[in-house]
């Protein structure tokens, strides 16, 4: 990287107060002038706005949704964001397990429902494709006890559990036009939540998801227990983490791991701006996290990396100037003997 402007990462945040500014100051000291940090700030976006960051950490736009189009239009323009919009766009929990039970990661059995009240816009003729519901067949599937849940959701928001078929109606009922998977309750031995960085960095805690039920939130526990090199246990949530995070195209996630009979199950791994409060996280981790973001943030801006998007066809056609791939024959002509 030659000296002269220096590079700019921005962050976009809604209420937390603690992590983002301990990321920018981290980030302006890391880069000594060569990498600069600051709250990224978004005004009138225009179709024809040049790039204006080159590293672009994103907290909010799933509750800001006029983020959603600056994110992508800055990727589109060569900037690195942190998590690829587009994937996050489109992401959902039960695309998710299926993905990656079949990478070898072991996950609670699930099913999805369909939304309980009908969108205001359809009639009875807009669900000729959807069978009816066999309930006995869900719950012979699932067992009890089950939790309930958005497809798509985060933040403990519509989470039922479930212990009967009359908890689950009646949950299910208070739904209206969410999408809901029905999901295997796995009763746990131990639990661990990975706090993930650039895919490969991960920071295992050793977390309590009960205390929820008295004080609202989850306790993190000071132990080494889930390090690299403890366990084969700690061994394999370190490489299903990373796992889950390069499927998902994830650079800033956290997964949850809750422990059966000493096998990890992924239970919880859609949370693309993860919980990284220094009063939440307990200071130790929240360095931990603070170190790892921004030194991957000053990292990415250095070498100027773009945002992957290879795989997508857009991207194709602006490296090639707009010209049109080859067109392939769906069907192949049938080869005639002479």
């Amino acid at each position: 990287m030659s000296k002269g402007t220096p590079r700019k990462v921005g962050i976009l945040v809604g209420f937390e107060n603690t992590f983002p500014q301990a990321f920018i100051d981290a980030v302006n000291k890391m880069g000594n002038g060569e990498v600069v940090a600051e709250f990224a700030s978004v005004g009138v976006t225009k179709d024809n706005d040049g790039k204006r960051y080159d590293v672009l950490v994103d907290r909010i736009s799933h509750e800001i949704e006029m983020y959603k189009p600056w994110l992508k239009q800055e990727a589109l323009n060569g900037a690195y964001v942190i998590n690829d919009p587009f994937w996050w766009n489109a992401d959902d929990k039960y695309f998710d397990n299926a993905l990656v039970a079949k990478l070898g990661v072991a996950v609670p059995r699930t099913v999805v429902l369909p939304s309980q009240t009908p969108h205001p816009r359809t009639t009875s003729k807009s669900y000729r494709n959807m069978a009816l519901m066999d309930w006995d067949e869900i719950f012979d599937y699932l067992k009890f006890p089950l939790f309930m849940k958005p497809y798509d959701g985060g933040g403990w928001r519509n989470v039922y559990k479930c212990r009967t078929p009359e908890e689950v109606f009646e949950n299910y009922h208070q739904t209206g036009q969410l999408v809901m998977v029905l999901q295997e309750a796995i009763e746990f031995d131990s639990y661990c939540r990975c706090l993930c960085v650039g895919k490969d960095r991960i920071i295992p805690i050793k977390y309590d998801p009960k205390a929820k039920e008295t004080t609202g939130f989850g306790a993190y526990l000071d132990s080494d227990e889930f390090e690299p090199g403890k366990s084969a246990l700690a061994d394999r949530i370190h490489r299903d983490a990373r796992v889950i995070n390069h499927a998902l195209n994830y650079d800033m996630n956290s997964v949850e791991f809750a422990v059966r009979d000493g096998v990890p199950y992924a239970i919880d791994f859609m949370n693309p701006a993860p919980d990284m409060d220094y009063y939440s996280i307990t200071p130790k981790y929240f360095d931990r996290v603070v170190e790892a973001m921004s030194s991957f943030a000053v990292e990415i801006a250095k070498i100027g990396k773009p945002l992957n998007t290879e795989h997508y066809p857009w991207r194709t056609l602006l490296e090639t100037g707009g010209e049109l791939p080859q067109r392939i024959p769906i069907v192949k002509e049938p080869v005639t003997a002479k």
